[in-house]
């Protein structure tokens, strides 16, 4: 799911069409399909078979590589990650494979989930959001009564590479251009609803974003912007 502020968004990283992009840890291929429609030539890959060959049924012809040692033969004008630089190891690898594979003046889209930017409040409103859903047979999602939030959060996130720790890395191999904090629990929500209505979800996104501006919830979305050094 995109919104228009997230369209927006990469419209101006990408600034306008034509741009020959890599899309690392592509799923199930949205982004490489909306990407293509804007006009992008996308080459999408990812190291899950199933994922892979989900993009493949839904028209994204993805490749089954892996980025750290991916190679093409031509430059890339961005190489774009969305939600999947988290899960992969060791950061430096990737990135510094990432780099390689970017033309001069090419740069680096990150769209993630600062998992450690939560704290008890943010899982705590999370889970509840969660749950709830599920017992109104809305959402998959587990619900575990009794248990503290802010563990089971931990837990549940603790082999995720950190926002620091991926922030870190960047600065590391890339010089930043742009660094946004954005809410991201609505959209982490989202794609576990078994009945995901435009209403139920907007009404999501309202929510989490009320509670950021009021200073209750921090934000845990991470888009991040840098060029090759």
């Amino acid at each position: 799911m995109t919104t228009k502020d997230y369209d927006r968004w990469l419209d101006e990283v990408l600034q306008g069409t034509g741009r020959r992009v890599l899309d690392a840890g592509c799923g199930r291929g949205e982004l490489a399909a909306e990407l293509t429609r804007r006009g992008h030539a996308v080459t999408a890959i990812d190291v899950s078979e199933a994922a892979v060959a989900a993009a493949r049924a839904s028209g994204v012809p993805a490749r089954l590589a892996d980025l750290a040692d991916y190679y093409d033969d031509e430059p890339f004008d961005a190489v774009v990650m969305s939600l999947s630089l988290h899960h992969m190891h060791p950061l430096g690898t990737v990135l510094g494979r990432a780099s390689e594979l970017l033309g001069e003046g090419g740069v680096l889209v990150l769209d993630e989930f600062a998992w450690d930017w939560a704290d008890a409040a943010a899982a705590a409103w999370f889970y509840d959001a969660a749950s709830l859903l599920a017992a109104g047979g809305l959402a998959d999602f587990p619900r575990e009564a009794g248990r503290d939030p802010a563990e089971r959060w931990r837990e549940a996130h603790e082999d995720h590479a950190t926002g620091a720790a991926m922030l870190a890395a960047v600065a590391e191999r890339f010089e930043v251009r742009d660094v946004r904090r954005e809410p991201y629990l609505s959209r982490y929500i989202s794609g576990k609803l078994t009945n995901g209505s435009t209403e139920l979800v907007n009404e999501l996104w309202r929510i989490e974003r009320e509670r950021i501006a009021s200073g209750a919830l921090p934000p845990t979305g991470l888009r991040l912007t840098a060029v090759r050094l």
